[in-house]
């Protein structure tokens, strides 16, 4: 999650740079105390129920009460105020340029995340528990026991979460999505090519993984995965550049 962490760290370390700390740029409190501020000045083309589910969230990491829960129910509870902040947004925000410029980033984001968990399969051994928990960490193993259960390995787990085209936690599924939006937004109609770099960034990374073999992806696994995230950085420069010249672009942080 490109937290560093000093040697000999523990578990109670690793939960406050990525859970508690407010002072940690990775931590899910700083995430929500950015989303709320985010919001704030965005207020005038948020709805107010979108505006209230993002204050609720904010307001009970704010008070200090997931220092008092256990870091799986923390988790929990986080993870439910996201989805009823997403739910929130989904079913009251109209479809205009704020809502592709929302999903654009959502889906680059997602994009990011997934192939940073992915790259956590090649750290260790590829124990059979791995290809599960990798599944469960990207919100996708009922989505692969339904569609993919008779292939229970660690090859198909990774195809599955890199280049099923209905699954929307896949890398491919999160390209097109973000490739969409992002094609909403362009004012201009070019024959051939794109103007956008964003654009032609993502469609090269999709047409990259569409067309591997299964087990040409997890033999280049690492450097699938660290070009997947060094093109979410890329790409969302690019978006920032072309749309909003002089505003302050999101840092990533490398591995």
């Amino acid at each position: 999650m490109g937290a560093p962490l000093e040697p000999g760290a523990g578990s109670r370390e690793v939960w406050s740079q990525l859970g508690t700390d407010p002072d940690s740029p990775q931590s899910m409190v700083t995430a929500l105390n950015n989303c709320r501020d985010s919001a704030r000045r965005a207020r005038e083309i948020l709805t107010t129920s979108s505006w209230e589910a993002i204050n609720r969230a904010w307001r009970k990491v704010a008070s200090g009460r997931l220092d008092l829960m256990r870091p799986p129910l923390a988790c929990r509870d986080v993870h439910d105020h996201c989805a009823m902040i997403i739910g929130t947004l989904i079913g009251t925000m109209p479809r205009d340029e704020a809502w592709h410029f929302l999903m654009a980033g959502r889906y680059i984001e997602r994009i990011d995340m997934t192939a940073r968990i992915i790259y956590a399969t090649i750290v260790a051994p590829a124990l059979p528990a791995h290809r599960h928990l990798l599944l469960q960490s990207c919100g996708a193993q009922q989505s692969f026991v339904m569609s993919r259960g008779q292939e229970d390995t660690l090859t198909a787990s990774v195809d599955f979460l890199l280049r099923d085209r209905l699954c929307p936690r896949s890398i491919v599924f999160c390209l097109n999505q973000a490739r969409e939006s992002l094609s909403a937004l362009d004012p201009t109609t070019l024959r051939s090519g794109f103007e956008d770099d964003a654009q032609r960034l993502l469609g090269q990374v999709s047409a990259r993984i569409e067309f591997m073999q299964p087990n040409e992806a997890l033999e280049q696994l690492g450097e699938l995965t660290q070009l997947i995230q060094e093109t979410s950085a890329v790409a969302t420069q690019a978006l920032s550049q072309r749309y909003f010249e002089g505003a302050l672009s999101s840092t990533w942080h490398a591995k």
